[in-house]
């Protein structure tokens, strides 16, 4: 299916609006960011840095949405090694464990994508056949079976990753909200990284479970984050499947 306004937004279309897309949707990312920060934190230090990076996360994920390897897997890399930093210095070191396995991502990502490059320096997606669809589910199916095992085993450890506050969200649990989300996320990091651009899809899902749940939480700026998340996710969606079309074309 052809839209005209997103293959002008990606730069695929008659006109290309692509930088002033990117621009836009950045502005609106900080803005949120830093509402969200004022709003919700008490600024220290920790905060202030914590805010340069997810400043720098906005740029990675435009970039893999636009198919930009430096941009993309570059600040990738530089965010979730910032991200790091932020859980160890707050003694959270289970939650060091995301972070640390999309930084390694990225880095495979940067010399994948490399290798994988169109003439116009963006990186050329992949359609993904039944097996990979399979692989993807198996994965999924037994990451929401195993990881409450393993969480369970690195808090007795003393670095457990989510925590089981007892709290629900229209009768479901919270804490398997957050396992299905950082389940989904590990498959979408995954498949993006290996350039499969039904990942977007698994990141349309992730972000409308955190949607909801910020919006039930009545937490509004963090509802409004994931909305441009969102937005940059449909985009993303689009652009991929697009230069699949054309590449084959």
């Amino acid at each position: 299916m052809k839209i005209r306004l997103l293959d002008n937004i990606t730069g695929q279309g008659e006109q290309d609006w692509s930088l002033h897309w990117i621009l836009l949707w950045f502005a609106c990312g900080v803005v949120a960011l830093y509402l969200g920060f004022w709003f919700t934190t008490t600024q220290t230090a920790l905060d202030w840095f914590y805010l340069a990076v997810s400043v720098v996360g906005l740029l990675c994920v435009v970039g893999l949405s636009f198919r930009k390897n430096v941009l993309g897997n570059g600040f990738g890399m530089l965010a979730t090694s910032g991200e790091v930093v932020v859980q160890a210095t707050a003694g959270a070191v289970g939650l060091m464990l995301a972070p640390l396995f999309n930084f390694f991502t990225h880095a495979y990502g940067a010399w994948h994508w490399h290798k994988h490059t169109g003439d116009d320096g963006l990186m050329i997606p992949k359609s993904a056949n039944h097996a990979i669809w399979l692989i993807t589910i198996v994965f999924v199916v037994v990451g929401l079976l195993l990881f409450p095992v393993i969480n369970d085993w690195l808090f007795a450890k003393g670095f457990g990753v989510i925590a089981k506050d007892g709290e629900t969200l229209f009768g479901v649990s919270f804490f398997w909200i957050n396992v299905a989300a950082f389940v989904l996320s590990i498959a979408a990091q995954t498949t993006m990284i290996l350039r499969y651009s039904f990942n977007w899809w698994i990141w349309i899902a992730v972000n409308f479970v955190w949607l909801l749940v910020n919006l039930m939480t009545h937490n509004y700026i963090f509802a409004i984050q994931t909305v441009i998340y969102q937005i940059n996710s449909v985009v993303g969606l689009y652009g991929w499947y697009r230069s699949e079309q054309l590449a084959k074309a």
